[in-house]
């Protein structure tokens, strides 16, 4: 919600990003298949990381405002190393998760605002968000021309953590003074509202700008009570569409929107929710677009134009601000807003729409990883609304569904086998009503052990879809309200396990990560033994680095196995092995330490 308010400092440039995708195909989990095809940058390591990005403008309470941190530069830090990015799982590619991106603008020496972002998932993810260029059907190319990534679009929203002890001074700029003295304040950081919309990612390497993609952002205030993860306002949601239209009808996702009282406006986002004439470029020409307020028992009334252009897109992160009254506002307490276009000939005129009688449902966290343990429950919130305003003691249904290929919202052809049998009971999920402030809380429970799909594919994957309790459960997914669970399977950690085990446990990894194995095979046992006891953290990570629980204090495979989950050190950088595992691992190496492990035979290495 708060980026959309004041101030707004907006940011523009390329993103950098080299997941090797080896493990987006379920097949290549099958242990039979000992060589899976390499499919795109085998030995890439996850980074994500901001490249010629700057800040390129700054909003003020009467709109936009100079200051000394337009033009500068807003980078990411790569500190302790560069962010990662990575799927929950094969079967649910669509929520990929960057954790431990801090963020700078560097103002001089010594001067600079820097925080590190909470994870951020992406959501409202679609594939179409490039003009087609022979037809949407499926059999072109995936409903385009060009190919998945390039078309694909999507959000990230966040909060970032600034210590406040090193916020600039409030003479250095006068935005981020602004912006200091409208944020919450907690545990010792300034909170900043972050939300980025990628496009445009270039995976051919014959491409010059071979793994990037085009960014564009804002920063805003945090308010008291308001989601952090998710806009929290209303939404637009792109007209209906058929595969079968012509070629040249452009898609459109969805806009949040809210309306500022205060300063009297109109405000939209309309960064991912245009499609563009190329992969990372213009929006598609829609002639004039103007907003309507669309009363249920009244005519129409229009907004006026609304500024769609490639230069608010690249200058003010497509946040488009208009002017109403008092009147327009009492309206569109209780009426749908739209957005038309004056082009006849790409469809519908109506290109946007609001459905005001559903509720605004968002979940918070929407990945949720949990082990299979019989009485384990995790937990997420999800925040409801409706015209803005949070909804107090609404209890939502609750689905859940077992994920096979042709699972809606699956990302992977629907001939994959998926969950097997066992998945079925082995998780309950319940909800609160939603408090006074429009929250409910998401209860998981693990029932009984969920088992595996593949001895190397740990767990069984769930979409827990939220929805109107007075309504229907949903056949299709909306991503906003769609947890994906993923539940390993129940494991004892053993405190006195084999080389075969620890092998059997890195098999996967081995595998499908070149770029990892490349550096440490974690299935020869030499290679494991070197750096299982070497070096010492003191020396490598510095001499205030805590031991694990279990005493250890050096090797690079239990420091990087011992790292919070959300930081950028933590192994698997995929981060889908279960705590168990990775306790087994780590008494393992524990006990090599010890010299209470002997190496294996010979035809075991």
């Amino acid at each position: 919600m708060s980026y959309l308010s004041y101030p707004r400092i907006n940011f523009y440039g390329r993103f950098f990003t080299d997941p090797s995708t080896v493990n987006n195909d379920p097949t290549h989990y099958e242990v039979a298949n000992t060589v899976p095809s390499p499919w795109q940058n085998p030995k890439g390591l996850h980074k994500f990381q901001l490249q010629d990005c700057s800040v390129v403008s700054a909003i003020g309470k009467d709109g936009e405002v100079q200051d000394p941190i337009v033009g500068l530069p807003f980078v990411t830090t790569d500190q302790p190393s560069a962010a990662k990015i990575a799927d929950i799982d094969v079967y649910q590619q669509g929520v990929p998760t960057i954790y431990g991106m801090e963020v700078s603008i560097p103002i001089s020496d010594g001067v600079s605002l820097t925080g590190l972002i909470d994870a951020a998932v992406l959501n409202q993810l679609w594939w179409v968000a490039v003009l087609a260029t022979r037809s949407w059907e499926d059999a072109d190319y995936q409903m385009d021309s060009f190919g998945g990534d390039m078309n694909a679009c999507g959000v990230y929203q966040s909060i970032i953590r600034v210590p406040v002890a090193n916020w600039p001074k409030d003479e250095v700029s006068p935005i981020l003074a602004n912006l200091k003295s409208r944020t919450l304040e907690e545990n010792g950081n300034y909170l900043v509202s972050i939300r980025f919309v990628v496009d445009g990612y270039r995976n051919v390497p014959e491409d010059k700008n071979y793994q990037t993609g085009r960014i564009t952002g804002s920063l805003g205030p945090v308010f008291a009570n308001e989601p952090l993860y998710s806009p929290g306002v209303r939404m637009l949601t792109g007209r209906a569409q058929d595969k079968s239209d012509p070629w040249n009808w452009p898609m459109f996702n969805t806009c949040p929107f809210t309306v500022d009282q205060e300063r009297k406006l109109l405000i939209l986002d309309l960064a991912n929710g245009i499609c563009r004439k190329t992969a990372g470029g213009a929006p598609v020409d829609l002639g004039n677009l103007t907003a309507w307020i669309k009363p249920q028992n009244a005519p129409a009334i229009s907004l006026g134009n609304v500024d769609y252009s490639e230069f608010c897109f690249n200058s003010y992160s497509h946040i488009v601000q208009v002017p109403i009254t008092d009147d327009q506002i009492t309206a569109l307490d209780s009426s749908g807003l739209s957005l038309e276009m004056s082009r006849t000939d790409i469809g519908p005129a109506e290109i946007f729409s609001e459905n005001i009688s559903q509720l605004n449902i968002e979940v918070q966290v929407r990945p949720v990883r949990i082990t299979g343990t019989p009485g384990n429950i995790a937990t997420t919130r999800v925040y409801v609304s409706k015209f803005s305003k949070p909804l107090v003691g609404i209890k939502l249904g609750v689905d859940i569904v077992s994920v096979h290929g042709n699972t809606p919202g699956a990302t992977v052809p629907p001939t994959n086998p998926g969950n097997t049998p066992q998945a079925f009971g082995a998780i309950e999920a319940s909800i609160t009503e939603t408090d006074s402030l429009g929250f409910a809380t998401v209860s998981i429970a693990v029932l009984k052990n969920p088992g595996y799909r593949t001895p190397q594919l740990d767990g069984q994957l769930y979409f827990i879809n939220l929805y109107d309790s007075e309504g229907i459960a949903p056949v299709s997914t909306n991503q906003s309200a769609m947890i994906s669970c993923l539940v390993w399977s129940d494991y004892k950690v053993n405190e006195n396990p084999t080389w075969p085990e620890i092998q059997e446990i890195f098999a996967g990894y081995v595998k499908l990560f070149p770029g990892m194995t490349e550096k440490i095979n974690l299935i020869d046992f030499k290679s494991f033994e070197v750096f299982a006891k070497n070096p010492p953290w003191k020396h490598m990570y510095g001499e205030n680095t805590p031991p694990y629980p279990l005493g250890i204090n050096s090797g690079a495979i239990g420091f990087f196995l011992s790292r919070d989950f959300n930081d950028t050190r933590y192994m698997p950088v995929t981060r889908d092995m279960s705590p168990e595992k990775t306790m087994t691992v780590l008494h393992f190496i524990k006990n090599l330490q010890d010299g209470n492990v002997t190496g294996p035979n010979p035809q075991e290495s």
